[in-house]
This record gives C-alpha cells, structure tokens and sequence, in this order.
C-alpha cells in the first residue's frame, strides 16, 4: 500500500487518541501500525492465520489487540455494542459490502466508518 494513502485514510477517519478502532483484515499491518500511532486501542481482526503469527511477531502494543477470526462474523454478533468505535479498515473486496451492511444497520453502529476496497 502507499504510505501516503494510508496516512490520509487515517486523517479522514479523524481519529483522537482516546478511540477505539475496529480493523477487519489487517494484512500485513500497514494500516494497523498508523492507528496504533494515534488511537488509545486497536480492535484488528484477521481471517488468515500467517497473517495473525506475522502482526503478533511485528507489532506489539498495549493498544493493540488481534483477533485471529472471520470479521463478518465477528460484526454479525448481535450482542456486540460498537457505538463507541470507529471502523477504519482496507476491507477484503469479498466481504466488504456484508460488513458494511451489517454496521450500517446495527442498532448500535460504529461512531464513523473509514473504509477503502
């Protein structure tokens, strides 16, 4: 990913340091490491279980927590109150509409949604 993409997907998200952010599919972690940077906790979730080893070995924080797990899934767990987060993700192409839907009609949806595809 370009560095300066990633950076502006981080000011438009508008993100202060006492946010939680909620990231589905972190990849490598360029994305992660930016709003660990700004945000007091990082919620990342990952489907891909290298992924999960390579974040866990790379980026260590307090702030951070990774999930090795199916980020639709996860969001679709209605017992899960993300009012108080902000979703700020490169969504995997495949499941980015369903995620997306999912928030959006949450009765307790996430505070902003920053996303690319």
């Amino acid at each position: 990913h370009d560095a300066n993409q990633l950076r502006r997907i981080v000011d438009l998200a508008r993100l202060n340091p006492d946010d939680s952010v909620l990231e589905i599919g972190p990849g490598l972690g360029p994305l992660t490491e930016l709003l660990v940077e700004k945000v007091g906790h990082v919620l990342a979730i990952e489907l891909d279980r290298r992924l999960v080893e390579f974040l866990e070995s790379h980026l260590q924080s307090p702030k951070l927590k990774i999930l090795h797990g199916d980020g639709l899934g996860y969001v679709r767990d209605k017992t899960r109150d993300w009012s108080n987060w902000k979703l700020v993700a490169n969504l995997p192409y495949s499941v980015a509409s369903p995620i997306l839907v999912e928030l959006a009609e949450s009765p307790n949806a996430p505070k902003s949604m920053t996303v690319t595809l």
